[in-house]
């Protein structure tokens, strides 16, 4: 009999005003065998009491919670819950996601309907209707592009059913995912001490997921979009948030996941793309964030660090970067993006907030 046991890790900081929704959501699944493992990142929001709360009442699904003595971010959190789970097939969920009743049930069994099928995405929708009504798309999945730049399927688009086929995609988002946990163990780099480190901690947040995908897809591992698993996403919580830590984190992290994963063929092809959008983010972190600029440059001390990963994950790896990024890597669609790019430089980007950093 074919082990469906489920762990949802749920990553918080200071998130209260979401934990509740995300938590009700889960404990209505019609999944029989899922535990919930919230990883709380040194909250001081109230996010504590709720949790502990939520422990002393009686529920269908079993929970268990995580306080972290500091701020691990969504990789480090992942990690740390990782190391006390044994489920066969794991989570990985914002807390501004509320999946529907029958998403577990209906994501892990597609999971599990290949053996080389290492990661299943499910439908997101945003939590606000298009203008008229009906549901706007989040991500069908992630798609890699010829700049490098990393977007998601389908992404504000008012769903129509352009995306209701399932099938394989370069990757999926961190904010709702499901993996096989033995993919997660395989691909996961091997620290000198011997400990896996699944999620990359160097990224801390953004962009791990990315890595993840590109580091399954050259260990020979799948990913699969599954539609009839939908839920809700705020994305941000309140919308994007702009912090120093935020954009900092965002400029750098693309290019060390490339210095990680990328085709050095493939990327020479690539560069006047890559040099031309990496300069225009840069333009923009001057305009709209100059103080993530210092944070952003220190970041690049990380570089030496991917180099030794990609050397570890080239040894293992089935798939040449190059059969990846031939694979996978589509055009890059320039005209959307400096629209959104100008918009940002002007600071009237929809849904930007800027709250207290982390």
């Amino acid at each position: 009999m074919t082990d469906a046991r489920v762990a949802v890790v749920v990553v918080s900081w200071n998130t209260v005003h979401l934990l509740g929704a995300c938590l009700q959501a889960y404990e209505r699944q019609d999944h029989d065998e899922l535990e919930i493992v919230v990883v709380d990142n040194a909250s001081t929001d109230g996010s504590r009491e709720l949790l502990d709360a939520a422990l002393h009442r009686s529920r269908r699904h079993p929970l268990r919670v995580i306080h972290q003595p500091e701020n691990r971010g969504f990789a480090g959190a992942v990690n740390d819950a990782l190391a006390v789970i044994d489920a066969p097939i794991v989570g990985f969920s914002n807390v501004d996601v509320v999946p529907s009743p029958t998403l577990i049930s209906t994501a892990s069994a597609t999971l599990l309907a290949a053996p080389r099928r290492g990661t299943v995405q499910p439908k997101l929708v945003r939590a606000v209707s298009a203008p008229g009504g009906g549901d706007v798309l989040d991500t069908a999945g992630h798609v890699l592009t010829s700049a490098r730049l990393v977007r998601n399927r389908g992404e504000g688009e008012r769903d129509r059913g352009q995306h209701d086929e399932p099938g394989p995609i370069f990757g999926a988002s961190g904010a709702l995912v499901l993996h096989r946990r033995e993919m997660l163990d395989d691909v996961a780099w091997r620290r000198p001490d011997g400990t896996l480190e699944v999620l990359t901690e160097d990224l801390f947040a953004f962009f791990e997921d990315v890595e993840l995908d590109w580091r399954a897809r050259l260990l020979g591992w799948d990913a699969w979009y599954e539609p009839a698993a939908v839920a809700t996403h705020e994305r941000g919580g309140i919308g994007m948030r702009r912090t120093v830590t935020v954009e900092a984190l965002n400029y750098t992290n693309r290019l060390l996941v490339v210095a990680t994963c990328d085709d050095a063929a493939s990327l020479l092809r690539a560069l006047p793309l890559i040099v031309l959008t990496t300069g225009l983010k840069t333009v923009d972190l001057l305009l709209t964030e100059p103080g993530a600029v210092l944070p952003a440059l220190r970041r690049f001390a990380l570089v030496g660090r991917a180099r030794r990963r990609r050397r570890q994950l080239l040894q293992r790896a089935t798939r040449t970067p190059g059969e990846v990024v031939a694979t996978w890597v589509e055009p890059f669609g320039f005209g959307a993006w400096i629209g959104a790019w100008w918009q940002r430089v002007r600071g009237r980007a929809l849904g930007v907030t800027r709250p207290t950093d982390r």
